[in-house]
């Protein structure tokens, strides 16, 4: 493990070394304040149940600040203040390399997928889907890297080699011995026309990590949690795929993600998952792409302007399934999730937007059926 880090350690510090440059002029810093607000209801219910659960939370409330303190080095300190508690976000500082890519030494998102790589601000659902659970939490920290210009900017190349401290505790990791994270993602757009809004993504990503239970819930934030364990095991390693396209106002995406546990005991632990989705604007907008995730849409006319804003209607499938030795050793859980979920995004304007989400959960449950829910989601950022 040791040498994972001085040679990652090195390999950066040789490339800013070779790529550092002398100016004449002088440079002047830079800062810029962003923020997110997410504000949410959940009301859910089970099929035969006579309750419904109804709640509300500021799901992501976000502050950062981000910029440059030389023309090579940048920054950025984000901070989640949502449900009263303070938790670190993006918190790193990055040397941009030109063609060798981008060098960075704290906390980012570990490039694990493509729902993974798009922010919250810019995702078609509330929650993304069950198949980003096969990774703890979206972010890690430790050395990272990026290079999104390889091939003339037809092939990209994202790794990470992070720590498994809670990000509550500001990812410190007091026993770097018991192992760590590496993953290693790589994409492809083969088909790219900005001006005509189409794209072919194509993606693979892996990652190894220490082993940890299953914790995730399907596609809501406020409803029951499945908790499977896997006794006996110390490792796990994931093999992802991706694939996404759009042609004007219609786009398509899905991804599909292996998972496998190795333990000391003659058990099969594995755990797969998929999901695809759609969706239309039905207002001519499109999905921007850039960097290999999906960015901000923006109104051809914002509310208020002349106009209504954008309208999008998205509709998911996706399934997360165990195999029979991690439903043995986790009795009282479901073998398989499947998750339906219908969306309306009302775009106010860039920065503003209205969600609906109708999901439908199938685990299996004889007693009390399915879980059904409405989401609603009011939000901005800045």
């Amino acid at each position: 493990m040791k040498s994972k880090f001085l040679f990652l350690f090195i390999f950066m510090i040789y490339f800013v070394k070779i790529n550092a440059q002398s100016s004449s002029t002088e440079f002047k810093k830079t800062v810029k304040i962003n923020g997110r607000i997410q504000y949410d209801y959940e009301f859910l219910k089970r099929d035969k149940a006579d309750d419904w659960f109804n709640g509300n939370e500021f799901r992501r409330l976000h502050l950062s600040a981000a910029g440059k303190i030389a023309p090579q080095i940048k920054y950025k300190i984000e901070a989640s203040f949502a449900h009263a508690s303070i938790g670190f976000r993006d918190v790193y500082i990055k040397y941009v390399a030109g063609k060798w890519g981008n060098f960075a030494v704290g906390s980012m998102a570990e490039p694990t997928g493509l729902n993974m790589a798009t922010s919250s601000k810019y995702i078609t659902f509330f929650e993304r889907s069950m198949t980003t659970s096969l990774q703890n939490f979206r972010w890690g920290s430790g050395l990272h890297y990026e290079n999104f210009g390889l091939l003339d900017g037809k092939l990209t190349l994202q790794m990470a080699l992070t720590n498994n401290g809670a990000n509550s505790q500001g990812f410190k990791d007091a026993h770097l011995e018991d192992g760590n994270n590496f993953v290693v993602r790589m994409t492809s757009a083969p088909i790219y026309d900005k001006d005509k809004s189409l794209l072919l993504h194509l993606g693979i990503n892996y990652d190894s990590r220490p082993e940890s239970d299953l914790k995730f819930r399907p596609e809501n934030h406020m409803g029951e949690k499945y908790h499977y364990t896997f006794p006996g095991s110390d490792k796990r390693n994931d093999l992802g795929f991706e694939l996404a396209t759009t042609y004007q106002s219609f786009s398509l995406q899905g991804e599909y993600k292996q998972q496998e546990l190795s333990n000391d005991v003659d058990k099969d632990y594995q755990v797969s998952s998929y999901y695809i989705m759609g969706s239309f604007f039905l207002t001519g907008e499109h999905r921007p792409y850039k960097h290999a995730a999906f960015g901000r849409v923006k109104p051809k006319k914002e509310f208020g302007k002349d106009g209504y804003g954008a309208f999008e209607l998205a509709v998911r499938l996706s399934n997360l399934s165990v195999s029979d030795d991690v439903a043995d050793v986790n009795p009282g859980l479901p073998k398989q999730v499947n998750n339906v979920s219908l969306g309306l995004n009302w775009y106010l304007t860039s920065h503003a937007r209205i969600m609906y989400n109708y999901v439908v959960t199938d685990d299996d449950n004889q007693s009390l059926g399915n879980l059904s829910g409405h989401l609603i989601r009011i939000q901005m950022d800045f």
